[in-house]
């Protein structure tokens, strides 16, 4: 009954699968596991393209420059491989006290950010290979960072999340609420949200920049059977998708904090995902040994997510002018009790929205108003309004 998504399943790993990241314009991508290899793949062709081999332990995070010219890996042998892009040599090793939980990588600074097992931060610049800060404040180990060109995030054991400024190294933010280790965190690309997954089995969405969170606390995302592994945004931050232990994918609306589709996707643990900067594909990797490439371009059209709004009482008309997919909402209704059979943005140089009546309004008339011209007035009003939020959210 339901169409399945596009999904191309790579085997290349002898063990499990940890990390996946786009680079090179989204045309190739590089996966990390356990066998200590890391392995480019062409998503055109949809095949291994080369190995990368040099640690001697699993390969726990990497990252790649969205130009190419840098891959970063972070393993348990307490090292950090930076790798050229293009010839694929191993330009520098980068040895740590601790093992290596996760790396962060951006290409605007040549700053990478590295989690350790030791409670700390450590951030080099890729530039001089040296350690030129380190965070400290979590009480246990540090599982997960994000990061920007002013900005780290950083999760940890100990259930925190703590933000902290790049440029002088002091912390700017601590945040609390989930119930378990955090196991993963994103920035919005305009950085005024972040993202957070838990073993607490929830996605966390944090307003960090108006810090409403302060008063309403995060929003929370339930969907999850079990713990997050990761969570990320879209380019655009209208999604963030995430996978965790009970093997699915989600998509989210990141506005409204609800599940826009949920993919049964491994047969095991997914670890980590990733998705193209077009919104097309969409990675994920799993203990499974695979990694599987989906295409959720068309995600929202599909049947099944229609059938699950439906299931919630969401009733759809497809517009007879632009062909668009929209849901009918009770206000919708004219007065005949007939459903509009056209779009809000191809009825807006109409007439057409729903009219107040008489009967809505408790309103005297007066000698010189009858009771049908102050409905007149009050309709012209409110259509005026209308456009003019339309106009301002919408257009």
């Amino acid at each position: 009954m339901t169409k399945e998504l596009d999904v191309h399943v790579l085997k290349s790993h002898t063990g499990a699968v940890n990390a996946v990241s786009f680079f090179d314009g989204d045309e190739k991508f590089v996966s990390a596991g356990d066998d200590s290899c890391l392995i480019g793949w062409s998503v055109d062709e949809k095949r291994c393209i080369f190995k990368l081999k040099g640690h001697e332990a699993p390969i726990k995070a990497s990252s790649a420059s969205p130009s190419g010219l840098k891959i970063v890996s972070g393993s348990w042998d307490r090292t950090v491989r930076i790798w050229d892009g293009s010839s694929t040599n191993c330009l520098w090793t980068l040895q740590h006290e601790a093992l290596v939980l996760g790396v962060s990588f951006s290409e605007e600074t040549s700053l990478i950010t590295v989690c350790c097992d030791d409670k700390t931060a450590k951030v080099w610049d890729m530039r001089t290979y040296e350690n030129v800060m380190t965070f400290t404040g979590h009480s246990n180990s540090v599982t997960c960072c994000a990061q920007n060109e002013f900005t780290v995030a950083t999760g940890s054991l100990d259930k925190t999340i703590r933000l902290s400024d790049m440029r002088t190294g002091s912390t700017l933010l601590m945040l609390t609420g989930h119930t378990s280790a955090v196991s993963a965190v994103d920035i919005s690309s305009d950085g005024f949200k972040l993202c957070s997954g838990s073993w607490d089995k929830t996605v966390r969405v944090w307003d960090v920049h108006a810090g409403t969170y302060r008063t309403q606390g995060p929003r929370v995302m339930y969907e999850h059977e079990g713990c997050v592994s990761s969570c990320k945004f879209a380019v655009d931050n209208k999604k963030i998708v995430s996978g965790g232990f009970d093997k699915t994918v989600i998509i989210w609306d990141a506005l409204a904090t609800k599940k826009r589709h949920k993919i049964r996707a491994h047969g095991s643990w997914i670890n980590d995902i990733a998705m193209t900067v077009d919104g097309k594909w969409l990675l994920s990797c799993s203990k499974d040994r695979t990694i599987r490439m989906w295409n959720v371009e068309n995600a929202d059209k599909m049947p099944v997510v229609l059938h699950n709004k439906l299931s919630m009482g969401y009733k759809f008309q497809e517009c007879v002018d632009c062909q668009r997919t929209f849901k009918v909402e009770k206000r919708d209704l004219i007065e005949v009790g007939e459903e509009y059979i056209r779009c809000v943005y191809c009825r807006m140089p109409t007439r057409s929205y729903h009219r107040l009546s008489e009967h809505d309004l408790f309103i005297s008339a007066t000698e010189t108003e009858s009771k049908i011209e102050i409905v007149e007035k009050i309709n012209d009003i409110y259509l005026n309004a209308l456009h003019h939020f339309i106009d301002i959210f919408f257009i």
